[in-house]
């Protein structure tokens, strides 16, 4: 029975943790991609219009600002999700940020 007990408690961990990672990841893969299109659709523009670095730089720029942002947003969500945790336990003098 033991045996049973943790395997079950290992299968919550892993699903918790998998579920956690895939978070991470699709957020990476997002910021990856975004990135990525403005920089090829600045390089595009410069080919169409022969402005050769410049429509590209303005990508690349774009892109940073849009990995900036949706890495704000990632972050205050996580924030935001610790300090429901926080005060649904009642551990505020744990919490190692105060």
């Amino acid at each position: 029975m033991d045996h049973d007990r943790k395997k079950d408690k290992f299968t919550d961990q892993f699903g918790r943790s998998a579920r956690a990672m895939s978070d991470y990841l699709g957020i990476g893969l997002q910021i990856a991609a975004s990135f990525a299109f403005f920089v090829f659709l600045g390089y595009w523009a410069d080919s169409k219009l022969g402005t050769s670095p410049l429509l590209m730089l303005a990508g690349v720029l774009v892109g940073m600002v849009g990995m900036g942002l949706v890495l704000m947003k990632v972050v205050r969500k996580a924030n935001r999700n610790h300090d429901l945790k926080q005060q649904q336990t009642g551990n505020r003098q744990k919490d190692p940020r105060i």
